[in-house]
């Protein structure tokens, strides 16, 4: 039976470890998030193990806060794509926003939307089309896929004019194949975020805004904060003492003075930091930034033409953006006075070595000297 003062810690271990990554947007995400799946779960009863099975996930969350938190790059770059709706459920929020019809298709007065009420199934929904917002914005991605994106790109809806029998497409086969092609979009779209979420992203990824401050720690007494994690593995202890989450405690002993007492195993290294994905600088984070940025697009309308524009971040990597950083200043000081070397002159081409091969007429001049001619 799971105890509600195990779920009461899991929560405030959530919180805790959210106030203390280095994004103030992932932060107020990943608080945002943790009241909300908490707050829903509570109203709702849930048998016992599929509550045993949301704290095993909370736990394993709280344990990837932790290390982005304390500089772990992998976790921190999962936590920025869901902060950022490149993941998860924003990223679902984000393509409903995109989803929504625009103002110009929706009727303008009582007898369009008469008109609409009386046929719904017009041409647009025959040929399965959508709000040419949608629309703009697939053709974008698939021309401007991103080189780091974990997701594939979209390919463009082909449909054959004859199926394997050499007869016509249907109608109805035809509409099919449309919606499985949206069904398998949907999925690849990395939808477009607010202008001012995108320009901060820019200005984190080009150094035009500093980083934000790593919130400082809050101290607390050790005598406490052990005593209290002991507590809670004499606890974890007496009520699994057989599964997973106790493997760590080989078993419980009787101190005089501190009562119940676990004796504990070696730390694992699995929750080890490694120190090849620490955060060593700032320019590292920078370049997460920009690794974010190039997964993010924005999107407008222009007001007089209503077309629609797209933007996309071009990425940490100047060289594959097509340009290459010019010297400053200061680097050509290093190099003044100093003359540049000449350029190589061409060098003739080596003789080849190998012999040229013989000829079909040669080989067959050869094979006659050496068979006698019949008598």
């Amino acid at each position: 039976m799971v105890d509600s003062t195990e779920i009461l810690h899991i929560y405030r271990r959530l919180l805790r470890a959210a106030t203390y990554l280095p994004d103030s947007l992932a932060r107020n995400y990943a608080h945002n998030r943790i009241l909300e799946q908490f707050r829903r779960n509570a109203k709702r009863g849930s048998p016992e193990p599929v509550v045993s099975g949301r704290i095993k996930n909370a736990i394993s969350s709280a344990k990837s806060l932790e290390r982005a938190g304390n500089g772990s790059l992998e976790d921190l770059q999962k936590v920025l794509l869901f902060a950022y709706g490149r993941k998860g459920s924003r990223r679902r929020e984000l393509i409903q926003a995109l989803l929504r019809p625009d103002e110009n298709i929706l009727p303008k007065d009582d007898l369009a939307l008469k008109a609409l009420i009386l046929h719904p199934n017009g041409e647009q929904a025959s040929k399965h089309k959508p709000n040419p917002k949608l629309t703009a914005f697939v053709e974008s991605q698939g021309s401007n896929h991103p080189a780091e994106s974990v997701r594939p790109k979209i390919k463009k809806l082909k449909i054959p004019k004859e199926n394997i029998w050499g007869r016509a497409i249907p109608r109805k086969g035809e509409l099919n194949m449309r919606k499985m092609w949206w069904a398998i979009t949907l999925n690849k779209l990395l939808p477009p975020v607010p202008k001012h979420e995108w320009d901060r992203l820019r200005d984190l990824a080009s150094g035009k805004i500093p980083l934000d401050e790593v919130p400082k720690r809050r101290s607390r007494k050790e005598e406490q904060v052990e005593n209290w994690e002991e507590e809670l593995r004499v606890f974890r202890y007496l009520q699994h003492p057989i599964k997973a989450e106790a493997a760590e405690i080989e078993g419980v002993a009787f101190d005089p003075e501190r009562g119940l007492v676990a004796q504990t195993r070696a730390p694992k290294e699995i929750d080890q930091l490694n120190s090849k994905t620490l955060i060593s600088s700032p320019r590292v984070l920078r370049r997460l930034y920009a690794g974010i940025w190039s997964l993010t697009p924005t999107m407008s309308q222009d007001e007089v033409t209503k077309q629609w524009n797209i933007q996309w971040g071009p990425g940490r990597s100047i060289f594959l953006r097509g340009s290459i950083t010019k010297p400053s200043a200061s680097d050509l000081e290093l190099f003044e006075g100093i003359e540049s070397q000449p350029e190589p002159e061409p060098q003739p081409k080596p003789a080849r070595t190998r012999p040229k091969p013989k000829r079909a007429q040669d080989a067959r001049h050869s094979v006659k000297s050496i068979i006698p001619e019949p008598v």
